[in-house]
């Protein structure tokens, strides 16, 4: 996003491990591979071709091609959640806390991995959610921590909403987000006769967080 949470970048150490390397080759290669094709349609063979390593590498780096895509998910979630989170840390830091802003920490994040790595990211994100392992599916189902601290701030900067309603609301509001796949944005493509397209993504963060935002009365 453009503000985004800057890396520190240090100098890589002269002659990195092969083994790491190659670490890094499988998890990049197995993640695009799967935001392209879907979960179903990638092999092993697929994922260590594309990274350039011979066949046992998956194994020898995360023990199973199931441990691999789970530590995909599990990298992209805490990532996204922990932009969302040292957003949501400054909505809470005013007094009182905006509504808006807090609903602006939860959207913005993911609407604004635009650059090739992090869209990649996201479009992985998005086909765990709907075809993931089994494992992943019930993390999706049933981790809702980083939701329970959303709830709990809009609690705070909407007090006259009782919580059953603001549960309802985030829960729509998600389902907004949830909305954002690549063929959800081809079918408005075509109904819009391609005026409504994503590539403007702070375009479509301020509709976005417009909609949502109404959606909760601010």
């Amino acid at each position: 996003m453009n503000e985004n949470t800057a890396v520190k970048r240090t100098k890589a150490p002269e002659g990195p491990a092969p083994e790491t390397s190659a670490k890094m080759r499988i998890f990049l290669a197995a993640e695009a591979l799967i935001a392209e094709r879907g979960f179903e349609a990638v092999s092993s063979r697929d994922i260590t071709a594309r990274a350039g390593v011979n066949l046992g590498a998956i194994n020898y780096n995360f023990r199973s091609k199931h441990d691999l895509l789970l530590e995909i998910f599990r990298t992209r979630a805490s990532e996204l959640n922990r932009e969302r989170q040292a957003m949501l840390k400054s909505a809470l830091a005013e007094a009182p806390p905006s509504a808006r802003a807090i609903l602006r920490a939860l959207v913005e994040p993911p609407t604004l991995w635009s650059s090739d790595e992090r869209r990649t990211a996201l479009t992985y994100l998005n086909r765990a959610r709907r075809e993931g392992p089994a494992e992943v599916q019930e993390i999706i189902r049933t981790d809702v921590r980083h939701l329970r601290r959303f709830a709990e701030a809009l609690e705070r900067a909407l007090p006259h909403l009782p919580r059953e309603e603001i549960l309802w609301r985030l829960h729509f509001a998600l389902g907004v987000l949830h909305h954002n796949s690549a063929a959800d944005y081809e079918r408005l493509a075509l109904l819009s006769g391609g005026q409504c397209t994503p590539e403007d993504r702070e375009a479509l963060l301020a509709r976005l967080l417009a909609f949502v935002s109404a959606g909760f009365g601010v």
